[in-house]
């Protein structure tokens, strides 16, 4: 069964400010919202498709819609929100554009973890094994990872200043878990996965 990787947590945790109001994408078991409610205090809902998660997101008291984020985000209004996160689902999303544009309406910040094809291991397994990283498919096998689409950081990057989003912090996770804030010349080969926060343009 997949699960979505928790190292991205204390980042997101530190990110977000006490008391705002935050909408978690893809929440899953609703274990990071409930971590944030429990120790920021914010206000914080979550959206989930899956039968099976809605109802441990309830368990933890954690206030959660079934919907399918690929739909859209109309049922709030502009700056509904201070955060929207969306951790480890970027990749299943059928148009990622969108759900990056409807993220900065509904939310003065975003949150977005990127799983990164240009990982040098994942590089390494096609020419020599001819099969993808599982680090690239999410710590999932083919068969049961929600990856539809695969992208470089520097991709990521690069279509978010297209976007005229701007990027506010950026986190990057090397081989044994080892996270820099820095981007250097091979970061793009040597990065398994990056986390953006990011907000539209230069405004608040």
């Amino acid at each position: 069964m997949y699960k979505i990787p928790t190292q991205n947590y204390p980042i997101i945790r530190q990110w977000i400010a006490p008391g705002s109001r935050v909408l978690d994408l893809g929440c899953g078991d609703g274990t990071l919202l409930s971590s944030l409610i429990r120790e920021k205090n914010v206000e914080g809902i979550g959206v989930e498709i899956s039968q099976d998660m809605i109802v441990r997101c309830i368990q933890k008291g954690v206030s959660v819609y079934q919907a399918d984020i690929d739909k859209d985000l109309s049922e709030w209004p502009d700056r509904s929100f201070d955060y929207v996160i969306l951790n480890a689902t970027l990749q299943a999303i059928t148009k990622p554009y969108n759900a990056i544009e409807e993220m900065l309406r509904v939310g003065r910040h975003a949150i977005i973890s990127v799983s990164n094809f240009g990982y040098l291991r994942n590089r390494i397994r096609i020419l020599t094994q001819g099969r993808v990283s599982a680090h690239t498919r999410s710590s999932a096998h083919w068969y049961d990872s929600p990856v539809i689409r695969f992208v470089s950081i520097k991709e990521f990057e690069t279509s978010l200043e297209e976007m005229g989003v701007e990027v506010m912090d950026a986190q990057f996770f090397l081989a044994c878990n080892r996270v820099i804030g820095s981007r250097w010349p091979l970061y793009n080969l040597l990065a398994r996965e990056g986390i953006f926060k990011i907000r539209r343009g230069s405004s608040e």
